[in-house]
């Protein structure tokens, strides 16, 4: 792999091609300045294009120098527009004239970016950021809307999360940004980190993955599309709210006549996370009996040792649009990242003076080219090096309960306890990550596709307060993965049947030391070398234009991760004999829409089923009230569910969206690794939750107080269903842990300024303070309320 990318940076320079992409983008309004969705923006003589959002802005892709863009839509006058490489920095104002009648027929040929990719034939929804990026929402609780997507959070802000889409969970959902797997940019540069200010869509694929995603995605996968505009601009926003939160970002980008380009992208967020907190797991110790006093509603604890800061800086300098290089950055990733610990996988315990922290620093090199020497050859590279320093201080000798206050000491000090003295645990991660991605153009209407994924880590780690023996990762223990794509893709029958055939390779290899005692202490080295096939096909068809039909399969391998095999060295345990996911994944599913009923309501509908079939399913165990939890297999898990989502839109500006899912995974292991009979077979899956569904109701509108002014609000609903917390067959019934059903409302209203450069927003997120819960019951926040501000400037 390092070869072929000093190939590709030993071409710069040389590479002469005369056809060279560049984009187009700007806003589409009336003669009174007001904004006009749905205008086809196309190429003429060409049949692509796409249509302008609720806002008139658009973007669009131009694979020659000189073009004729025509804007056209119902009621208007088409007007044509002369576009060439120049106008790639500037930023394009298109007034339409209305039309005194409308016409009798009109052919709509150009398509939103999500709906191309809705029609590539996988379970994908595709969210497109742009009327929310001047809320104050993070990107969990977007993409947690959608059909099928269950987040679940440990806490409050920078808390771990998991991810579920249709059913499969943790680490078989795979998060990737413009295509890179964001594993090693650091805890800082995560999905629940990154405003969404800095993001222009969201691709999330559900069951089936396409090649281009290169990893060992299981269940689905998340890729954060970031803006490609090569325009000039500078943004700021600015956050406040509950809890003493508070996030600032700040982006920006400048491109000289030569090309050269820089960026940058910096974020800063802190929290005391202090929300109020009560129930199982929340209790003190009355000072003359011992007797367990729980704090309740009425009289709840507050969280005290559970404060985030986060502070990140992206700094990328290159070239873009250039005759050898469409994109050439080098940059840099700096984060660091303190937090108070409060808890460990329960809240059976509680911490008052650990803290967790994090330093990442990832030089990387990018570099994108379409018509690579030949035309149809497309190439995107990288490559990165990423370093990931995280401690966690556990020195004290106090102990603290629920209240707040120190109720005794631990003379060996250690609010954790691990190895049953204090611990300054250092661990250490330094990876390696590179990526190789191209696409030919081949006769006939076929496309070729090929992707090579390699990372590798090398972990270590040091804890000056505990004897050698106890220390894990004393030894470097390594983990490195492969993966190669190759696919094979077309459109046929004038753009109604999609199809993508695709083969995949897997490859892990480990170096794990596991410490084992017998008349001494003695390390054992574990070594694993596994490789796999995989393969798949997705398709959808156009029966009519509004009825459109996909099916994908695939089977896929999901290797464990560094976490899940060695542990974290403090609350999760290392396993061994851990073993790779494998599962058997099928979608099927039907998008109706959108229908135009009169000329101011649409409806879609899309409806997805789906089969699951998993062995050696890796899920994280946590028994009764211990602190410390581990990775297993359940070797066999079958299950299958569907999913609907309905979208009302009336006139462009009110919107009502509805959307269920219902899981049926369960434990299909009739025996044990011993023979024995499996007396939880049959049972749903422990802590999963199997119900969920979500409403929606928007409202937009122009001139609202002021001329050219917009407003937005919504207000959105969430349920999840009861669900228990360990197997369902254990235990009698009155002595079963549920997880209560729970209903949550969040609210918001935003207004755009005349000029479009101000903008001021207020969410409120759990407007009615329900307790609400997710992992393990651990709680998250109840309600609060945030304002932003968000200024943009960009050059015309």
């Amino acid at each position: 792999m390092k070869s072929i990318v000093l190939t590709i940076v030993c071409l710069i320079g040389t590479l002469q091609v005369q056809a060279q992409s560049y984009s187009v983008s700007g806003i589409v309004t009336n003669l009174q300045g007001e904004a006009i969705p749905g205008v086809n923006v196309v190429i003429k003589g060409k049949s692509v294009g796409v249509s302008t959002d609720f806002e008139g802005r658009f973007k669009l892709e131009i694979g020659e120098n000189n073009a004729i863009l025509v804007f056209s839509a119902i009621g208007f006058e088409s007007k044509e527009q002369q576009v060439d490489q120049s106008f790639s920095s500037k930023n394009l104002a298109i007034q339409l004239e209305e039309h005194a009648t409308e016409l009798n027929v009109v052919q709509v040929t150009a398509e939103t970016e999500a709906t191309i990719i809705e029609k590539q034939g996988f379970s994908v929804e595709a969210i497109e950021t742009q009327k929310i990026k001047s809320q104050s929402l993070e990107l969990n609780n977007v993409i947690g809307r959608t059909a099928g997507v269950r987040v679940r959070r440990s806490g409050g802000m920078g808390s771990d999360f998991n991810y579920s889409l249709d059913g499969m969970s943790g680490n078989a959902i795979r998060f990737f940004i413009d295509g890179i797997p964001m594993d090693y940019f650091g805890s800082s540069y995560s999905i629940n980190n990154i405003p969404i200010s800095l993001i222009e869509r969201v691709d999330i694929y559900k069951g089936v993955v396409p090649v281009e995603l290169g990893s060992d995605a299981l269940g689905g996968a998340i890729n954060l599309v970031t803006d490609k505009n090569t325009s000039n601009f500078a943004s700021f926003s600015y956050s406040f709210g509950s809890f003493n939160t508070h996030q600032a970002a700040i982006n920006g980008q400048w491109r000289t006549n030569s090309g050269l380009t820089t960026r940058l992208s910096t974020f800063y967020t802190y929290s005391d996370n202090n929300y109020k907190v009560w129930g199982e797991g929340v209790f003190y110790g009355e000072e003359n009996t011992g007797k367990a006093i729980y704090f309740t509603k009425d009289n709840p604890a507050e969280r005290f040792n559970d404060d985030f800061q986060t502070t990140t800086v992206k700094f990328d300098i290159g070239f873009t649009q250039k005759k050898w290089a469409d994109q050439f950055f080098v940059s840099v990733l700096a984060s660091d990242q303190k937090q108070g610990v409060q808890t460990g996988q329960t809240m059976g315990h509680v911490y008052g003076e650990m803290r967790n922290n994090e330093r990442v620093l990832m030089p990387s090199i990018t570099y994108q080219k379409k018509d690579l020497i030949i035309k149809g050859l497309d190439v995107n590279a990288f490559a990165g090096y990423s370093y990931t320093e995280g401690t966690l201080v556990d020195t004290t000798t106090n102990r603290y309960d629920w209240r707040g206050q120190q109720i005794g000491t631990n003379p060996s000090g250690g609010e954790i306890g691990r190895g049953g003295s204090k611990s300054l645990f250092t661990l250490t991660d330094k990876s390696e990550i590179y990526r190789f991605n191209a696409t030919y153009q081949l006769p006939l209407d076929l496309k070729l596709g090929f992707n090579y994924l390699y990372s590798g880590t090398n972990r270590t780690g040091e804890d000056p307060f505990s004897p050698s023996y106890r220390i894990p990762y004393l030894e470097p223990q390594k983990i490195g993965s492969h993966f190669a794509g190759l696919s094979l893709e077309t459109i046929k029958l004038n753009d109604k049947l999609h199809a993508n055939v695709f083969l995949k390779k897997y490859g892990f290899n480990s170096s794990i030391n596991d410490l084992v005692y017998t008349t001494e202490y003695e390390t054992v080295e574990h070594k694993n070398n596994v490789s796999n096939w995989g393969g798949g096909f997705a398709t959808s068809y156009q029966i009519v234009p509004n009825v459109l039909i996909k099916f994908s399969l695939e089977q896929a391998t999901r290797l464990p991760s560094a976490t899940e095999a060695l542990g974290d060295g403090v609350t999760i345990e290392n396993n061994p004999s851990i073993r790779p996911e494998q599962s058997f994944n099928a979608n099927i599913g039907t998008v109706l829409g959108r229908f135009e009923i009169g000329a101011r309501h649409r409806v879609k509908i899309a409806l997805n089923t789906f089969y699951r079939e998993v062995s050696d399913k890796l899920q994280l165990l946590v028994e009764g009230g211990q602190e410390i939890g581990q990775y297993e297999n359940i070797r066999k898990v079958n299950g299958s569910g569907a999913e609907i989502d309905v979208v009302y839109d009336f006139d462009q500006k009110l919107k009502f969206s509805l959307n269920g899912t219902y899981l049926d995974f369960r434990n299909n292991q009739k025996t044990d690794e011993n023979g024995r009979e499996n007396i939880v077979y049959g049972d749903r899956l422990r802590n999963t939750p199997y119900l969920m569904a979500n409403a929606g109701l928007e409202y937009n509108a122009m001139n609202l107080i002021q001329e050219n002014s917009r407003f937005f609000t919504y207000f959105q609903s969430g349920y999840v269903h009861q669900f228990y917390l360990r197997w369902p067959s254990l235990g009698s019934a009155e002595n079963k842990s549920i997880v209560p059903s729970q209903l949550v409302f969040d609210a918001g209203v935003g207004y755009t300024f005349p000029s479009e450069k101000l903008i001021l927003s207020v969410d409120v997120s759990n407007i009615f303070n329900e307790q609400v819960y997710d992992n393990f019951l651990l709680q998250k926040p109840g309600r609060a309320i945030f304002f932003k501000i968000n200024y943009h400037i960009k050059q015309n």
